[in-house]
């Protein structure tokens, strides 16, 4: 049996976002977005002095000796895909050991780095804690954390980070979907549905708030009363009374009461 050769490589998983639904729609304009989605590919890794290993039709799987040509080669590609005719591409990367079998590619470095890329929005990219932790002291990258999730076929839970360079997309939570076990995309739904509740309670309270304290309020069109005391001028000391003023916005009338 041949030996396995295996090296360490920068993988880099690319997918064309609602590819399908764009061909059904559309065949000319999704014949254009990948005719100009394989161009950009071929000449940007390429020149990042990466590989392209497979192809899928609607996305990739690359490597490249380097995690920074690889980030490098992944921004630029996402620079370009914004001009017309747009590529809504989602990018995920992942540093780990390769082998071929029959001109395939294998690894379990292709396992995870395919599954980050599936959490991805159209112009993101995303990548595991590997590729950060080579590239986080390199002030090219903007770095920001999406949080952990647990993969399927993937034992423990992986953090997952994105670029924030100038142009690129961070998908939000809520928009975070993909090759999840149930138990992760039951939680994200969870966490989702629970502060979309507060919010409708919080938005609920301050109308029923502001509606009362509108109705609470004079408005000068009411009718008030309003007691004035006298002094008694009568010859009986034990007389006392009051002058009583009714006040509308018509008229007002005095009412002496003994």
């Amino acid at each position: 049996m041949q030996q396995q050769q295996r090296h360490l490589a920068a993988i880099l998983f690319t997918d064309i976002v609602g590819s399908t639904s764009m061909m059904q729609k559309d065949e000319q304009v999704a014949m254009s977005v990948n005719k100009h989605y394989n161009t950009i590919l071929k000449q940007s890794v390429s020149l990042h002095n990466g590989e392209v290993l497979n192809d899928f039709g609607d996305g990739s799987l690359c490597c490249f000796p380097s995690t920074t040509e690889a980030l490098r080669c992944a921004i630029e590609m996402q620079q370009q895909f914004q001009q017309e005719p747009k590529v809504p591409l989602r990018i995920g990367l992942h540093v780990g050991e390769i082998f071929f079998d029959d001109k395939k590619v294998f690894g379990d470095g292709v396992n995870v780095a395919s599954r980050i890329q599936s959490l991805g929005i159209a112009n993101s990219i995303l990548f595991s804690s590997e590729i950060c932790s080579k590239i986080k002291n390199q002030p090219e990258f903007k770095i920001c954390s999406v949080g952990k999730f647990h993969f399927k076929d993937v034992d423990e839970p992986m953090e997952v980070f994105a670029l924030t360079n100038n142009g690129l997309t961070v998908p939000r939570p809520e928009e975070i979907s993909g090759k999840l076990k149930d138990t992760d995309t039951k939680s994200i739904k969870r966490k989702w549905f629970v502060a979309a509740v507060i919010t409708i309670l919080l938005v609920t309270a301050f109308i029923i708030y502001k509606s009362f304290q509108h109705n609470t309020g004079f408005t000068g069109g009411e009718k008030t009363i309003a007691v004035l005391p006298f002094e008694n001028i009568g010859t009986d000391k034990y007389t006392q009374g009051a002058q009583i003023t009714i006040k509308s916005s018509n008229n007002e009338k005095n009412v002496h009461a003994d």
